[in-house]
């Protein structure tokens, strides 16, 4: 998994290069302090105002992941994602293609 670097502030918004294409990612904070994702590749966008939960994907659907990953908050305790915690116990992070792919397709114990 790749982290994708956040800052600890309320509103934001990042471009990365991941698995071929160029997603740009912002991220907001609501009034009662939810975080919402809006996610664009290759100036598509994908999904607006995703509601942003912890260990859950942020591409709701396979059929928006394409050919490229997908992501996910990481918190400790799996607390809802905080800006005040980015960089802090809480990170963004992007499984690529063939991550999911080995996931999806590992036996069940």
């Amino acid at each position: 998994m790749i982290a994708i670097p956040l800052q600890a502030i309320p509103n934001q918004a990042v471009e990365v290069f991941l698995d071929e294409a160029w997603f740009k990612i912002e991220v907001k904070t609501l009034n009662n302090g939810a975080a919402v994702v809006s996610i664009a590749r290759d100036d598509v966008i994908l999904v607006s105002g995703q509601r942003a939960l912890p260990l859950q994907p942020l591409l709701p659907y396979r059929y928006l992941e394409g050919e490229a990953g997908n992501f996910a908050f990481l918190t400790d305790a799996d607390d809802y994602p905080d800006y005040r915690r980015f960089g802090s116990g809480q990170q963004l992070v992007y499984a690529t293609a063939a991550e999911l792919a080995e996931l999806r397709n590992a036996p069940a114990d």
